[in-house]
């Protein structure tokens, strides 16, 4: 590996540990850049490949080890490059997409849900009721979360975490993209998502329940159930962008209407909800397949 190789990864793993922990010792107001921990190891995996996600990964978990702890460590291995890994492998065998990679994660994601679920219930139940107290102390006031919410947090940080992660895909590609003049070959666009059938067949599978079931019997189905909920609502986002292109619509109204379903409540399950519904019928096909009957 070329020094310059090494170089440039020890300073990914500089930057992804400055992201992940600099708000500790800097300021909290630094606490946004934790977002973009991973985007540093995306870029390294993508330009180097396994070599320099290797170095980077053995540089970032000494240094947040170091000036941390072994189990901070452990989950920066486990939230920011276990997920980039995925890259490496569906890079060795040509298949680099934005479906496998958000598949995959879901399922990975999903399966560590499970297990920690059931291995440290109770550990749970008191990191989130200490999270509620952190935030009642350091706010000055007596926040009451409902319990429900409290139930979803784990499930809450991973959906939130999931999001994350594909934001610093995309960028990590527009950003080798546009300033090391460096393609990613990746075989699709995030806009046209097209999920497996198992995938979709699992979220429903977790609804029915997670609808039926009040109890407490019911929080893992709900919890899985908004993991779930992230590749299939992208996938209703595909569906409507596809629409609105379709209706020659600016793309200012575009991306306003993307910002106006995450201010309202209701929007975002319909969008999931088409999401689901264009695994049955292609929404996305109609205008191609209208044209075809017309031509014979």
């Amino acid at each position: 590996m070329p020094f310059k190789a090494i170089l440039n990864s020890l300073i990914a793993s500089l930057i992804s540990c400055l992201f992940a922990v600099g708000f500790k010792y800097l300021g909290i107001y630094l606490i946004v850049l934790s977002y973009f921990s991973s985007l540093p190891i995306f870029i390294s995996a993508f330009y180097f490949g396994s070599a320099g996600i290797f170095l980077t990964s053995i540089c970032s978990i000494f240094i947040i080890t170091s000036i941390t702890s072994f189990y901070v460590g452990i989950l920066f291995f486990i939230t920011n490059i276990l997920p980039v890994t995925l890259i490496i492998f569906e890079k060795a065998k040509n298949k680099l997409s934005y479906l496998n990679f958000i598949s995959k994660i879901t399922l990975i994601n999903s399966v560590f849900f499970i297990i920690f679920s059931f291995t440290y219930k109770d550990k749970i139940k008191n990191i989130t009721q200490s999270i509620t107290d952190h935030l009642n102390q350091n706010l000055n006031s007596n926040i009451i979360i409902d319990q429900s919410i409290l139930d979803l947090a784990p499930s809450i940080m991973i959906f939130s975490w999931n999001i994350v992660l594909i934001v610093n895909l995309m960028l990590s590609r527009t950003i080798l993209i546009k300033f090391f003049n460096k393609s990613t070959n990746f075989s699709d666009k995030l806009i046209d998502l097209k999920l497996q059938k198992w995938m979709i067949t699992l979220f429903i599978i977790f609804l029915i329940p997670a609808s039926l079931i009040n109890n407490e019997n019911g929080v893992l189905f709900r919890s899985l159930t908004l993991i779930y909920s992230i590749p299939v609502t992208i996938q209703g986002l595909g569906v409507m962008h596809v629409f609105f292109k379709n209706k020659k619509i600016s793309d200012f109204f575009i991306y306003t209407f993307y910002s106006v379903i995450f201010l309202v409540p209701i929007a975002l399950p319909i969008i999931t909800a088409i999401g689901v519904l264009e695994s049955v019928y292609n929404f996305r096909d109609l205008k191609f397949k209208k044209v075809n009957r017309n031509i014979d």
